[in-house]
């Protein structure tokens, strides 16, 4: 990007970060853990006099051991309790829609959420629309735009790497249009985020994989960015620590307790910290490719991770060696760009032993790079606090190295 770009970008950054996000209150969410929480919530809700929460769940959720015995307890407290499980993997504006008129039928006044991101992020917007029945979608998207807090909005992930159930934002895609967007408002942070591990014993390796590596994603880029404060700051070196000592071993044996415990605290900590800090390029170019061509978040970001770390170069470098030093990855007195490639190193030997590729292998379509190029540098520029700015064309280079046709054309 050029100079003026840069200096354009930067002084959005500080008026937003500097000046007007210290003004803003991010809360945190009350944290329920422990194997078996999730049975705590039918008691929560009648001990807080709430008269008609809304269930919104997977649809694996809702016919496992662990579903059917939690509507069970739910229905004899109440037994009109009302239920919705039509969330496609990438929330559409239709889905949440027809989530909210059978929510605001029901006259719901509180919502418990239970599902991977998808779930919880819809919920969340359910939630936006019910108290901001005059507000359309389309005048939440960005940040700050929703002006009155949910119901009580209690959020259960089921999967370790989202972080929504901590974070100020929900991502969502205009199925007409193919645009994915995200709404930000600390309305938006869930009261309650219940994080119990039993729920994830059952998650496939390869949903283990990808959202562990969204949680990393979440965490390497709230930490890289200029946004970073002391908090957040230490919950995102918690997070890569928490996900290096035990990612792999919970991808090997969903069954290890420890494993799983420690992997929902790190997606907890980085959602809470990129909350505050913000993401990057990463998560712009992960949301454009989402939006195109459906593609999962999380893998999108695995994939995507390294690529846009390499083009961050010596910028970077100085924090990339300071989480190589968290991981313990190298001899505390080695160099810092040493230091800063076997971080990078790390994340390419983890998706490469977890089975993620290091390309789409035929997802992008080369005609379509420049229009993916400028949504993503539409999302992230001014605003997101990157440790170098980059521009659409820059962009278009990253995108043209993430498919395998570009290793194709180059063989040619």
């Amino acid at each position: 990007m050029n100079l003026f770009g840069t200096l354009y970008c930067r002084t959005a950054q500080f008026i937003t970060n500097k000046i007007a996000m210290p003004m803003v209150y991010f809360p945190e969410p009350k944290k329920i853990t422990g194997s078996g929480c999730l049975a705590n919530i039918p008691a929560l809700l009648k001990d807080g006099h709430y008269l008609c929460p809304f269930v919104m769940m997977g649809k694996h959720f809702e016919h496992s051991p662990d579903g059917l015995r939690f509507l069970e307890v739910l229905k004899e407290i109440y037994p009109e309790v009302v239920t919705f499980d039509e969330v496609p993997p990438n929330p559409t504006v239709d889905a949440v829609y027809a989530a909210y008129y059978v929510a605001k039928k029901s006259n719901c006044d509180a919502i418990v959420a239970i599902g991977g991101g998808s779930v919880l992020d819809a919920a969340k917007i359910v939630g936006a629309l019910l108290t901001n029945p005059r507000r359309p979608l389309t005048k939440m998207k960005g940040v700050l735009k929703i002006r009155h807090r949910l119901p009580l909005f209690i959020a259960v992930p089921t999967t370790a790497g989202t972080g929504s159930e901590a974070t100020v934002a929900a991502v969502i895609t205009d199925s007409k249009t193919h645009d994915k967007f995200a709404i930000s408002d600390p309305h938006l942070i869930p009261k309650i985020a219940v994080l119990d591990d039993t729920l994830l014993t059952s998650l496939p390796p390869s949903l283990i994989a990808s959202t562990g590596m969204d949680a990393l994603t979440h965490a390497v880029e709230a930490y890289l960015g200029h946004a970073l404060t002391k908090k957040t700051a230490s919950y995102a070196l918690q997070s890569v620590r928490l996900i290096h000592d035990n990612l792999l071993a919970f991808y090997q044996d969903p069954k290890n307790e420890t494993a799983r415990k420690n992997m929902q605290e790190a997606s907890y900590l980085a959602g809470v910290a990129f909350t505050r800090s913000y993401v990057g390029y990463v998560h712009a170019i992960a949301h454009s490719l989402g939006g195109a061509y459906n593609v999962p978040h999380g893998y999108a970001n695995a994939i995507i991770l390294p690529h846009v770390l390499r083009a961050y170069g010596k910028k970077a470098e100085k924090k990339l060696a300071r989480l190589s030093d968290v991981a313990k990855l190298t001899a505390y007195d080695e160099s810092r760009e040493k230091k800063a490639q076997a971080f990078l190193s790390w994340i390419e030997e983890a998706n490469k032993a977890m089975g993620i590729p290091t390309q789409f292998q035929g997802v992008i379509q080369e005609k379509d790079i420049p229009a993916l190029a400028r949504h993503a540098a539409k999302e992230a520029n001014p605003f997101y606090p990157v440790p170098k700015e980059l521009s659409a064309k820059q962009l278009k280079a990253i995108y043209q190295e993430l498919d395998t046709y570009d290793s194709r054309n180059k063989a040619n």
